[in-house]
Order: C-alpha cells, then structure tokens, then sequence
C-alpha cells in the first residue's frame, strides 16, 4: 500500500501501559486479524509530539506492521507469528494502531496536550487499550532489562533452560540485576500517574482494560470483548488461531529478582492508589 490513511479506517488503536506486559502478543493477534494493521514499537504518540502528519504515520504503521512480519514477528527471543485462521483476506481494513505503550503514557505526561492533537490530526475515533499485568513482574523485568544484557542472553538463548543457565551466570558476573530497582519502582509509579491521568481525560466508550494473567487463563472471552471494542468481527476460527498460540500461563518474572518488605509495601501501595491496579492489591 501506499502512504497515508485509506478511506476504510474506522479506528486508530493507540495501546497505553507498562513494558513487557504483553503488549507483543496482543498487538501480533490484532494484526493477525484480516481487517486490522498494527505497527511494533512505531511510537506514534512521539510522531505526533514532533508534529508529524497522521497520514504519513498511518503509512508508517502499515510498513512497519508488514516489515514485522515479513522477519517472523520475532521479538526478545520469542515469536508471535499467527499461524492464517483461513478468514477471508479481501475485506477491508479498519483499525490501524500502534503497540509502543510505555512511551504514549510518557509522552502524554510530559504533554498532555497531545490528546488533543491525536484527535485533529486526522486520527479516525482513536481508541486506548490499557494491559496491565501484575506490577511486581512488570517492575522485576524493567530491573532486568536495565544494561541490555538481559534482552541480548535471551535473543541468544537456544531454549528457556540454556536462557535461565546464562541469566544466573550473568548476574554472578554483575551484568544483570539481582534484586528490584528502586528507580524502577518510582518509574512504575510515574507511568501510573500519567496513565491515570490520561484515563481521566479519555472518553471510557474509547478506553479498554484488558488483564493479562485473565487473558492468557481463558484468552476467547478476552479477544472477543477487545475484538468487539474496536468493530472487528470475531469470527471462530480466527478465534482458535490466535488462542493456539498462547502459553498456559504467564513468566513469574518477579521470582528472577529479590525484594525489600519496603519495596514490597512500596508496590502494594501503588495498587491502592490506581484503580486499574487494584485487583493487584491483596496478591502480591
């Protein structure tokens, strides 16, 4: 396809959250869906903060999404290709999106005004999909990451065994976090206050949560619901599809890193505060 926004679009899905809470796998089920294109790690709300027309963004999603695939859909090791759920392939597109949802909470922090220029940009009935996952996973894997090497042992890694063999070698070394970072935490908490705010000033008929661990146990009732919220038919064997892909259940990152009481009571603690958090509080 050329540049631009085709006339069919109805929606522009903008997803909204916290690193490595799934956001890879959703957005590749989306994209999966005949009718729907969404870009990997795009981050539109940073084109759109540096004034870039949302017409050349929609023609940077779709090459993006198609580049994307076209490698596998492989991400941090992992693959996320959708295997065809034998859904016609002629109908037309109507949701486009972006999955970089860390970077759109940051950047509507740090300008909320953006909110407003997504929606004269010529952005059609933009949409936000929150995913939350649970917050000690979320902020262990941010502690982790930190330095890279993380990332780099498992793209390296043959298997899950070999990954956690170089993982406990590599915090032996000193290259890889043994414990929970108290600068993740506060970062944590700052990508809540932003989301929080940024929930506050969307319609809700244009924002949906969707929680990870629920998603993954039973995946059908979720997809369709967030199929549903964004006008895409949710047709069985696309269905099948995409829930044949899905692990049984999620990576308990959090068991990689020690943990204060203090950093414990700290979390828990950012769990009462933000509403989308709080089925979080009693489990941690």
């Amino acid at each position: 396809m050329g540049g631009g926004q085709v006339r069919s679009v109805r929606h522009f899905v903008q997803f909204v959250g916290f690193p490595r809470s799934g956001h890879s796998l959703i957005g590749s089920l989306l994209d999966a869906h005949p009718q729907a294109t969404i870009s990997h790690e795009l981050d539109t709300m940073g084109l759109i903060h540096k004034g870039v027309p949302f017409a050349v963004i929609a023609g940077l999603i779709r090459a993006n999404a198609a580049a994307f695939s076209a490698d596998g859909r492989w991400w941090n090791g992992f693959s996320y290709r959708v295997p065809a759920a034998g859904t016609a392939r002629g109908a037309p597109l109507t949701v486009i999106g972006d999955k970089k949802g860390d970077w759109a909470a940051r950047w509507c922090g740090k300008d909320p005004s953006l909110l407003d220029r997504l929606a004269r940009s010529g952005a059609r009935s933009p949409r936000w999909l929150l995913v939350v996952r649970h917050p000690l996973d979320n902020i262990a894997t941010m502690s982790l990451r930190r330095g890279g090497t993380y990332d780099r042992l498992r793209i390296a890694s043959a298997s899950g065994a070999s990954f956690r063999t170089a993982l406990d070698a590599a915090k032996a070394q000193g290259k890889v976090a043994r414990a929970a970072s108290d600068e993740m935490i506060e970062d944590y908490r700052a990508l809540c206050t932003a989301i929080a705010e940024m929930k506050r000033a969307i319609d809700p008929a244009a924002w949906h949560q969707l929680t990870y661990e629920t998603f993954i146990r039973d995946p059908e009732p979720g997809l369709t619901a967030l199929l549903e919220f964004l006008e895409l038919p949710a047709e069985p064997e696309f269905l099948r599809a995409c829930t044949g892909i899905l692990h049984e259940s999620p990576n308990r990152s959090r068991d990689a890193v020690t943990w204060t009481d203090a950093q414990l009571e700290s979390v828990d603690a950012i769990c009462r505060e933000f509403d989308f958090l709080n089925g979080y509080a009693d489990a941690l």
